[in-house]
């Protein structure tokens, strides 16, 4: 899809004068329609406007560059952004958000473009199986710098989650919309073992730990890895009991149900974001409390119109071959808080 643009873009930066063939570049990460990297300048002696050299601070410090994959029939960026500002940010306060800033990628061909593909070639060995071989969109004219929430210091701790559907319908009497997706999933395939099917985390269980303690370790089990501290699952457990912004996103959802056929992209999109979690514990002996930042990330528009009949397939799918309420033939196993709570 052109990631051409109809609106003036004369304030957005373009980062192809920043001397790409100068950068110190890093994959991070991609999805099925963008790449992520991390991106470093050659150290500059400092002006007395605290510039780089090109007249420009450094706009990639705190920040990942994410550009258009080739082949993916998504949106353009600048589109994307706009849905986001009008859509989205209304709904979440800013600072549980992850900030978005557009950038140029320069006139075609770009070298930003040309570079970023030859680091993809020599990293395909480490790329995930069905993304080897893609690469930036050929033509693309811009891309993002996002608020990168990586551990910033040795002490800092970050954890990645989908909250997913964090609500049942009142249709959903016996499991949750997520947990009757993955019992359908295994009922397509059988090859599927048991801890599998028990392996996949409850989201309504996010929304429980609040007030119950068994929701809670199943929460902390499913998202804090053995290698985290006692200090840092604990700030964590706080977190997750105390937390505002999961109730706002279940809140959000409630508002948009994809049921209502009302905005559908936005009801879709709010049930497949991430939640970014960043732990910071100052090391300095000044006392300053633990910090704990929680954004939610991978809010784009959806393609409604390519995506909406899968959406009603599966929907039908699962409310006709019982999913909903575990009355499937073979019934699966699930470990749903629903299923839990009528045990």
């Amino acid at each position: 899809m052109s990631q051409s643009a109809s609106f003036s873009s004369d304030h957005i930066p373009d980062i192809s004068g920043f001397y790409p063939e100068k950068w110190t570049i890093k994959f991070v990460n991609e999805g099925a329609a963008n790449l992520v990297f991390e991106v470093r300048l050659p150290p500059s002696p400092p002006s007395t406007t605290g510039s780089h050299a090109n007249g420009h601070s450094d706009i990639f410090q705190g920040h990942l560059l994410r550009v258009p994959k080739a082949g993916a029939k998504t949106f353009p960026y600048p589109e994307l952004l706009q849905y986001w500002d009008s859509t989205i940010t209304p709904l979440f306060p800013p600072e549980n958000l992850v900030q978005h800033q557009l950038v140029k990628l320069g006139q075609s061909p770009s070298k930003v473009i040309t570079i970023l593909d030859e680091l993809l070639a020599k990293a395909e060995s480490g790329r995930r199986k069905d993304f080897r071989g893609t690469r930036v969109l050929p033509d693309a004219q811009y891309g993002m710098l996002i608020e990168d929430m990586r551990s910033q210091n040795p002490s800092d701790y970050f954890v990645e989650f989908k909250p997913k559907w964090l609500s049942p319908s009142p249709s959903q009497r016996t499991r949750c919309r997520n947990c009757a997706r993955e019992a359908y999933r295994d009922h397509l395939d059988p090859s599927h073992h048991k801890a599998h099917r028990l392996g996949i985390l409850c989201p309504l269980d996010f929304i429980a730990c609040r007030s119950n303690r068994g929701s809670l370790e199943n929460v902390l089990k499913h998202i804090v890895p053995a290698s985290a501290s006692p200090s840092h699952r604990n700030h964590l457990a706080d977190w997750l009991r105390t937390n505002s912004l999961l109730p706002l996103l279940q809140q959000a959802q409630a508002k948009h149900d994809p049921s209502q056929g009302v905005n559908l992209e936005l009801a879709m999109t709010l049930r497949d974001c991430s939640l970014f979690l960043r732990i910071s514990t100052p090391q300095d002996g000044t006392g300053q409390p633990t910090r704990i930042e929680a954004k939610l990330a991978d809010l784009d528009k959806k393609n409604a119109a390519k995506k909406k009949k899968h959406w009603e397939e599966l929907e039908r799918d699962l409310v006709e071959g019982g999913f909903y309420e575990g009355k499937e033939q073979p019934r699966e196993e699930t470990d749903c808080l629903l299923e839990r709570a009528a045990n």
